[in-house]
């Protein structure tokens, strides 16, 4: 298990292949782009392959995490800060809305790249919607600004950042599901 105390399962993502056309997939962020091309939805692959955050985050208001508190390293391995640059540009540039079963404690991998993962965990005894993907990378690019650093030479990071709506993200080097 990648962590203790932590349930895992799978993230369902509903996903705007077209106007009011949606489909329903499982996994991280970078299967997610698989299944859509192996669906006959390249198009919409590739878009999401060349959509950049600066364009999403004009769309978007960002998800506002500071009246939540934060960690940065403790148990989580610290991760090259490369690799989640990728994850973040998928995740902003898929539309639609991300599902995560109740919890406590009920965490999905989301993205992983190069052993750079992303957790999103449902802390509440409902289950999680959220109604966009920015939503999860806004949690990254919060844990960057604040976890990142470049002690033991490139930069690193690892953390996790907690959303007063009782769920969180976590970043740290981690096998990719």
């Amino acid at each position: 298990m990648p962590f203790q105390d932590y349930r895992l399962a799978d993230p369902e993502w509903q996903v705007e292949v077209s106007p009011g056309h949606t489909v329903t997939v499982n996994g991280t962020v970078q299967a997610v782009i698989d299944q859509l091309e192996k669906r006959d939805h390249a198009p919409q692959a590739a878009a999401a392959r060349a959509a950049t955050a600066a364009t999403d985050m004009v769309a978007k208001r960002a998800t506002d995490f500071s009246g939540g508190s934060y960690i940065c390293g403790h148990r989580w391995p610290y991760v090259p800060l490369q690799p989640l640059w990728e994850g973040l540009r998928y995740l902003r540039s898929l539309h639609g809305q991300v599902h995560v079963p109740p919890g406590p404690r009920m965490c999905s991998q989301v993205s992983c790249s190069y052993s750079a993962a992303v957790w999103i965990c449902n802390d509440n005894t409902k289950d999680l919607y959220l109604d966009s993907f920015s939503r999860i990378a806004d949690g990254v690019s919060y844990i960057i600004g604040l976890c990142a650093t470049n002690a033991w030479g490139p930069t690193q990071v690892a953390g996790q950042v907690f959303h007063p709506d009782h769920w969180n993200i976590i970043v740290r080097r981690d096998k990719c599901l």
